[in-house]
This record gives structure tokens, sequence and C-alpha cells, in this order.
């Protein structure tokens, strides 16, 4: 019995756009970033059902983003995908709350936060990856000053400022050397 050649699609056709949860596992772990995203290769454990569950109910579609201009000062919606043309990252943000205006990400975690030396910290993959989402947020013309990672493992919100060195934080992250793009992980494998 012949096997026939893998069709991959024509590079034209790929996307260009990197999602920031992919970002997340490139800094948590260049390698499995490397066997998920590159070769396609997910293995599902106790860890990554039990969040799939619990990722369940904000996965729902929850609405719309309004426009920036249009955006009331009061507002809360769920799983809004938005993308940046300057980073080439789309973003799947659980919750977006407004309040008084301002536009906050809030992500939904399986684990616990980090320890820090004032207090509760985010871990640095997931510090990257909320901080990516208020870029998107702001490139998209909302105000957001800030974003929330939910830690389902303790019931703990953990709250961070968006700062300039974050923003460059999440910045060199999405241009790591060694990151591969979309197309060019399908220009290897063709």
């Amino acid at each position: 019995m012949a096997t026939r050649p893998v069709e991959f699609p024509h590079q034209d056709d790929l996307p260009d756009y990197l999602p920031a949860r992919m970002v997340n596992e490139f800094v948590y772990c260049p390698r499995l970033f490397f066997y998920e995203w590159v070769e396609g290769i997910f293995r599902e454990s106790v860890h990554t059902v039990e969040g799939s569950v619990q990722h369940a109910r904000v996965d729902k579609e929850g609405g719309d983003l309004p426009p920036a201009e249009e955006m009331p000062d009061d507002l809360k919606t769920q799983a809004i995908t938005l993308s940046s043309e300057r980073l080439r990252v789309v973003a799947k943000m659980d919750v977006v709350q407004v309040e008084d205006g301002y536009a906050r990400p809030i992500d939904y975690k399986r684990g616990r936060p980090a320890e820090g030396d004032g207090g509760l910290a985010l871990w640095p993959a997931d510090r990257v990856q909320i901080v990516l989402q208020a870029m998107i947020l702001r490139e998209s013309g909302y105000r957001c000053e800030e974003g929330i990672v939910y830690y389902r493992a303790t019931n703990q919100r953990v709250r961070v400022a968006i700062t300039e060195d974050l923003i460059q934080e999440a910045e060199a992250a999405v241009a790591m050397p060694g990151k591969p793009r979309v197309k060019d992980s399908f220009q290897r494998l063709s």
C-alpha cells in the first residue's frame, strides 16, 4: 500500500499571527512550545483536562466588545478575540471587564500564583500573556492600565499594572530569537 505525502497549506494561506497563549508556552518552556506549535504534538494530562473543564464557562461566546469610541463606562464580556497588527499576535481573552471607561483583561489559570517579594506575583509566562492582552486592547483603542490573572487552585486574583518595563518584556518575548512564526514552521515541514 503506497503512502501519500502530507499536503500542507500553501504558505501564503497561513496566518502570520502567533497566539498569545503560545507566547506563554514559549516563555514557560521553548521545547514544549516547539512540540505543540511547530510539531503539532499535544498530550492531554489530568491538568490539561481539568483546565479545559474549568475554562468551559469563560470560553463561551460572551458577546462583542464595542469599538473603543463607543465603549460604555461599565461592561463585562467573555471570550473576546483581538489581534495586534504591529506585534502579529492574536489573543483570546477570557474576560474583558470595563470599569469607569478602562478595559481590563482577566485571564483564568488552573494553578496557583508565584510568591514575590511583596506577596503574590505572576509567573513570568502568565505575566507576558496578560501584558500582551493589555497591549492588544490598547492597540485597538481601549484604555487599559492593568490586567488580572485569576488562579483557580487558590481562588486568588493577582493584579498587574501595565508598565513600560513589562511592555518591553512582552515585546522581547514576541521577538525572541529561535521562536518560529506560523509560516516559518510550515516552511520547515514542507
